[in-house]
């Protein structure tokens, strides 16, 4: 008789969670085969229990992204990582209603400030609904909610400049189904037309971007201490005569939509000069909806 043990140290291919010890006990006759014995034992091996993307993960915040954040947001505003699950429901993290909330600049052009931004209704001549959500007082990004449960961004607009910047695709927002630590890549169309007259294209050009869910984690702001979800959006490429690099980051927590992002907060600028506006904002108060 002979007995194997496997600790779960030494397999490197177990996927299957708890496994501590795997004994197989077999009669070894004189021309048994090792090779039988070891196809047996790997194939109980590598059956996993559950699902990995069935449980929750925890994963921490990258070193660059945690620089960056910090300087946008301010040292000890991401606490730390927690168990993180896919996005079972994308308006659960930004609930569709119209709702006011006040904000807390806390970098790039108006630090210091607060700013009034909220999230409004407007519904159109076909009876379908659709939103729009304030990233600063004169910048305004219009949300699609698609039949599969995605919250899509199709345009921004700037009113102090008086154009309207439309993304072909939509540029993600929150999606349903992302898991974490999953990314999704697309490239897209970018055209920047003039609100008085949307035919009259002002620029256009096109960008390759990467949206990833890189976790969830303990968020205090001005507001309240929250669990939130982070999302981060990443775009280069060149619209009109400027190259375009940039990175955004979201914070969503269940129920409250927004409660910091660091996103630009001039289109024109950003998009046409490449002039960086990039902002911290933190979630300071939740008003009456």
């Amino acid at each position: 008789m002979v007995i194997l043990e496997l600790p779960v140290q030494s397999c490197t291919i177990v996927q299957c969670g708890r496994l501590k010890e795997l004994t197989v006990r077999s009669h070894l006759g004189k021309n048994s085969s090792w090779r039988a014995l070891s196809t047996l034992v790997l194939s109980l091996l590598i059956v996993p229990s559950r699902s990995a993307y069935g449980q929750s993960l925890v994963l921490e915040l990258p070193p660059n992204d945690q620089k960056i954040i910090a300087a946008q947001l301010g040292p000890g505003v991401v606490g730390k990582a927690l168990p993180s699950r896919p996005i079972d429901d994308a308006s659960t993290y930004f609930p569709l209603h119209d709702s006011a909330s006040i904000y807390q600049v806390v970098a790039g052009p108006n630090a210091g400030k607060t700013q009034t931004l909220g999230v409004t209704k407007a519904r159109r001549t076909n009876g379908k609904s659709a939103w729009c959500f304030q990233f600063s007082p004169s910048l305004a990004g219009f949300i699609r909610q698609t039949p599969e449960g995605d919250l899509m961004m199709p345009a921004i607009s700037d009113m102090s400049e008086g154009v309207v910047v439309i993304t072909t695709p939509a540029n993600p927002f929150v999606l349903k189904g992302m898991k974490p630590g999953e990314s999704r890549s697309y490239v897209q169309r970018v055209m920047v037309n003039q609100l008085d007259d949307p035919s009259d294209q002002e620029y256009s050009g096109s960008l390759n971007g990467t949206y990833t869910y890189l976790g969830t984690y303990l968020v205090t702001v001005p507001a309240a201490n929250y669990k939130a979800v982070l999302f981060r959006l990443k775009c280069d490429g060149k619209v009109g005569p400027a190259e375009t690099h940039d990175t955004a980051y979201y914070f969503f927590a269940p129920g409250k939509g927004v409660v910091a992002m660091i996103a630009q907060e001039n289109a024109t600028a950003f998009w046409l000069i490449h002039i960086d506006t990039k902002s911290g904002k933190m979630l300071k108060k939740l008003m009456a909806n």
